[in-house]
């Protein structure tokens, strides 16, 4: 297993694990835009091969989670909280107190993922998240960067 940042170059392949992946994946514009923003991101291989990403934004001493995508096949095998983690650690050492997130009502391997790593649920947002048939509330969900512990 290796994180390493994220490169242009890597767009292409997340993009398939964002579509293999979501039931209503980010489009290719909303990847663009992350990039142009300078939005910081990592990518997790396994034996040399990319099979999930994170991508952030950090302003104001928060740290906003935007995407984070494990490829189906290598789903439940720890590679997503590996990859949190790390972004977790570095936001903090770049000074963020918070970080905050939205995860779909229906993700429950996600929502258990951010409990066992401290978050807590601090609001939701109603029809947030378009789905195949309308619309799905998110919950938002927070964690203190400051005295925790981040888990290794």
């Amino acid at each position: 297993m290796n994180i390493r940042q994220l490169t242009k170059t890597d767009l292409p392949i997340i993009l398939v694990i964002e579509q293999t992946g979501q039931d209503i994946p980010w489009s290719e514009e909303a990847f663009a835009r992350c990039w142009e923003a300078n939005y910081p991101g990592w990518v997790i291989e396994d034996e040399g091969e990319i099979i999930g990403f994170i991508w952030i934004s950090l302003a104001s001493g928060e740290c906003h989670v935007l995407n984070l995508c494990i490829s189906q096949v290598k789903q439940r095998k720890g590679y997503g909280r590996e990859l949190l983690i790390y972004a977790l650690n570095w936001s903090r050492s770049q000074g963020a107190g918070i970080v905050y997130l939205e995860v779909r009502r229906s993700n429950t391997r996600a929502i258990a993922l951010y409990r066992k790593m401290n978050f807590k649920q601090i609001g939701e947002r109603k029809s947030y998240y378009p789905t195949a048939t309308g619309k799905e509330d998110a919950l938002i969900f927070a964690r203190d960067l400051g005295i925790e512990d981040i888990m290794t």
